[in-house]
């Protein structure tokens, strides 16, 4: 693969792949670096990309594992170093002006979604978000994952049991 084709590569799937790093990441800044670390590794893997045989789920693969060395490496600088994060979402941001009282309820159930979605550990919060939010096959899932399609099923299964629970303690859902 030429360096022209990989720019075409990469623009066909930008959009899917960006957006699945801020599914992982939820912060708009942690998204683009993760989006660039991404691109940076499938550029030193270019000999590597086969483009007949699902290269999407190819980037995603890399995206998810840089995903995971990035939450590692953020334990062990918070183990040495902790650090403290002002609270960044703003429902008042999404109600606009004039909010009325569905505008207000969806935006906290919205916002309840999140924060439970956001909870949850990796191995359930990655399958659940390319199945769910980018409509992946388990078979696909369980390629990106590298884990068999049987685990893909029960991980997406305790990740639902887990939403509903805190869902639930929320009291968002009964």
């Amino acid at each position: 693969m030429t360096v022209a084709e990989f720019e075409q590569f990469i623009e066909t799937y930008e959009r899917d792949v960006f957006t699945f790093c801020k599914y992982l990441a939820i912060n708009q800044d942690t998204a683009s670096d993760l989006y660039q670390e991404t691109v940076l590794a499938a550029f030193e893997m270019i000999a590597r990309i086969d483009t007949t045989n699902n290269p999407k789920s190819f980037l995603l693969a890399i995206a998810a594992g840089k995903w995971k060395n990035m939450r590692r490496k953020t334990g062990r600088r918070q183990n040495i170093a902790p650090e403290t994060t002002l609270e960044e979402w703003n429902n008042t941001s999404l109600l606009g002006e004039n909010p009325t009282a569905d505008a207000v309820q969806n935006a906290a159930l919205q916002q309840s979604v999140h924060n439970a979605v956001a909870a949850l550990k990796d191995k359930f919060r990655i399958p659940l978000i390319l199945h769910y939010f980018d409509d992946y096959p388990l078979e696909t899932i369980a390629t990106i994952c590298n884990i068999p399609t049987g685990t893909v099923k029960s991980r997406l299964h305790k990740a639902r049991t887990l939403l509903k629970k805190s869902m639930e303690r929320s009291g968002v859902y009964e």
